[in-house]
């Protein structure tokens, strides 16, 4: 019976043309800076790297304990580390948009002392970016884990208390957690962060679950910012978001965890009053696994 399936080396030559196709493009003079943006963004859609920044030095060994590998059970089942230099994936893996959304995560003091956090620091937020330094794909700020030691290690032991009973529900072996990322991000009027996912580079595909924990003020004062996480397919190094999509509410003291390769997207933010302390906040993060 005969099969329409590319070879290996035939996908590998197809992929590496159609980059090539692009580069030139971009070198163009008659290409409009926009244009330019898309097709860059084709590339690295098709390389399988997501324009997402998070900073892994932000939160060193050097400088503090978060990096340190958590001693796992004996019973644990790492999962499978992906061979990045092996051959190109031929067949799709398709990835539901399943989460799992956990209510009063924390206790209510914990919850009002990591408000009070957030708000005594708010000089010491940045600007987040992108790896690409891409232009109007994501807008918020952050402060980063070492800035708030105490509440991280706090977050961190609880996030371990809960993820063996999260990965059975995300339908993912389980696997042994070496580390735990973490950031504060603050979302006001009109921010937001466009679709991406959380592992798509070789720096981050050790990245197995997303958390999300939202805090704000009562009464809220904004609206928007829901979480849209998008059924995903995985194929040739690229995760490609489909139309289907599940949307998550931020709501106080909850939380979100979900599959990091999963594609994902912020919606904008409605905050009238532009008050930062009226604003959208996260601790959200990622666990690791070995890197095998």
């Amino acid at each position: 019976m005969a099969h329409d399936i590319l070879s290996v080396d035939r996908l590998k030559q197809l992929t590496n043309l159609s980059i090539e196709t692009l580069e030139s493009l971009l070198k163009s003079p008659d290409i409009s800076s926009q244009q330019k943006a898309e097709i860059a963004f084709k590339i690295l859609e098709m390389v399988g790297v997501s324009p997402e920044n998070f900073k892994p030095s932000s939160i060193s060994p050097s400088t503090n304990g978060f990096s340190k590998p958590i001693q796992p059970s004996p019973k644990t089942e790492p999962v499978p580390a992906p061979d990045y230099q092996s051959v190109i994936q031929t067949e799709s893996l398709f990835l539901p948009a399943d989460h799992v959304f956990i209510e009063n995560f924390l206790s209510p003091e914990e919850n009002q002392k990591i408000l009070e956090i957030a708000l005594s620091k708010s000089d010491q937020f940045v600007g987040s970016t992108t790896t690409t330094q891409a232009v109007n794909y994501r807008q918020s700020s952050i402060l980063y884990a070492t800035l708030f030691p105490d509440f991280y290690n706090l977050m961190r032991n609880k996030l371990l208390q809960t993820c063996p009973e999260i990965c059975p529900k995300l339908n993912h072996k389980p696997f042994n957690v070496s580390q735990v990322e973490m950031q504060l991000t603050a979302h006001n009027d009109g921010c937001f962060y466009k679709i991406h996912n959380d592992s798509g580079s070789e720096k981050t595909y050790t990245r197995v679950i997303t958390y999300v924990y939202y805090f704000h003020q009562e009464p809220k004062q904004f609206s928007g910012g829901e979480l849209r996480l998008y059924e995903t397919e995985l194929k040739a190094g690229s995760a490609i978001s489909h139309n289907n999509y599940k949307t998550i509410e931020p709501r106080n003291n909850s939380i979100v965890f979900f599959d990091s390769r999963c594609k994902h997207e912020v919606m904008p933010v409605c905050c009238p009053s532009r008050k930062f302390e009226d604003g959208r906040f996260t601790l959200n993060g990622w666990l690791r696994r070995e890197d095998n």
